[in-house]
């Protein structure tokens, strides 16, 4: 197969594979602002022993402590925005040079549009993150600071319980710190660390998901609907793998990132014209290259019954085996028209012979 033939999915989860090392490399950015955080609590925490304080001067410095780590997540909240706009801007060009690839083959004249930068920065930041839960609907920048404004709660948090708890400080440091015997993994400062990270991953998803669609936007005689595509692997969530494979219209649909640390991707669907271009074409997966028509749960049927007993659970695997239904069919028993996951009571309201065939 020539590089002309190449599929768009394979390009495209070539690149959520970078994308996921940019997010690597982004979030190790957040240590420093980390150090200085905890720079201001060891300070906040060196001195007379709090309690020996009178309630109100403690509330005095759990405000300055406040204050000050406000101020350093304002300025990593600056320089992030910066970095996922840069990370944007670079997507809609791989996106539109993606598009010029595929089509030169029909039309050497052919190339594509690359959105403002403008376009591409106000999208990233107007329009709501797909996230399910609590911090679904949120804008880039809420999400973010709300997320740094429970962090701020967390370690004022600590140390006010600690001073009614009668704790010294230097325990009131070791539960921020953690402790040495477990390399200070089991201290707040850790669980930050963690949870900045999966906070960064899902903002780069986001910015790189609506610079995509931005750049479709842009390219529209091209196409109105893109493909969702989830990881072909036992990491991948049930609404992306319910997702996988199914076709939406462009803005009506849902965008990664679905939930936080979200990996799936999508792909734009050329008009029928070009569908010659998906001759042969394979799509990644932990295992090697499949067919790029293969949707996960067709993948998942591939899979040993322990792998599929990992990805489903015991129950899921014993109707997903056993009770008679397709991969499509199964899918779409997932989620519900709100794309939220329908649990098995559910499910067997809507397929109960599946149920009774698999004797659950």
């Amino acid at each position: 197969m020539t590089a002309k033939q190449a599929a768009m999915e394979t390009i495209a989860v070539r690149q959520q594979v970078f994308l996921e090392r940019v997010k690597s490399h982004e979030a190790t950015k957040f240590d420093a602002f980390l150090r200085e955080m905890d720079q201001v609590l060891r300070d906040a925490l060196s001195g007379d022993e709090l309690t020996d304080w009178q309630r109100a001067r403690v509330e005095r410095l759990l405000a300055d402590v406040d204050a000050n780590i406000a101020a350093i997540q304002d300025r990593y909240w600056q320089r992030l925005k910066t970095d996922v706009i840069d990370i944007a801007e670079y997507q809609a060009g791989f996106e539109a040079a993606t598009l010029t690839k595929a089509v030169d083959t029909v039309n050497t004249a052919f190339e594509s549009v690359i959105p403002p930068l403008a376009q591409v920065r106000a999208a990233v930041l107007t329009n709501p993150l797909s996230v399910r839960g609590p911090d679904g609907g949120k804008l880039l920048e809420p999400f973010v600071k709300d997320w740094s404004a429970a962090q701020r709660k967390a370690f004022t948090g600590t140390i006010r319980r600690g001073y009614f708890e009668g704790q010294t400080n230097a325990q009131m440091v070791r539960a921020i710190r953690g402790t040495r015997a477990l390399k200070y993994s089991d201290g707040l400062l850790s669980i930050t660390k963690r949870g900045a990270d999966a906070m960064v991953r899902t903002a780069v998803q986001h910015a790189a998901s609506q610079a995509r669609a931005e750049t479709w936007k842009s390219n529209a005689d091209l196409s109105t609907e893109y493909t969702f595509v989830a990881t072909l692997d036992s990491r991948t969530t049930p609404v992306c793998r319910a997702l996988d494979a199914r076709v939406f219209k462009i803005g009506k649909g849902p965008m990664p990132p679905l939930h936080i640390n979200c990996r799936s991707t999508t792909i734009l669907k050329l008009s029928s014209e070009f569908d010659f271009l998906n001759k042969g074409a394979t799509r990644a997966s932990v295992n090697g290259p499949v067919p790029q028509d293969l949707t996960y749960y067709a993948w998942l049927k591939e899979q040993p019954p322990e792998f599929i007993k990992e990805v489903l659970g015991r129950d899921r695997t014993k109707l997903f085996l056993d009770g008679g239904l397709s991969a499509e069919r199964f899918a779409a028993l997932q989620l519900d028209r709100q794309f939220s996951p329908l649990t098995l009571a559910e499910m067997k309201k809507l397929e109960p012979l599946a149920f009774l065939k698999a004797g659950l």
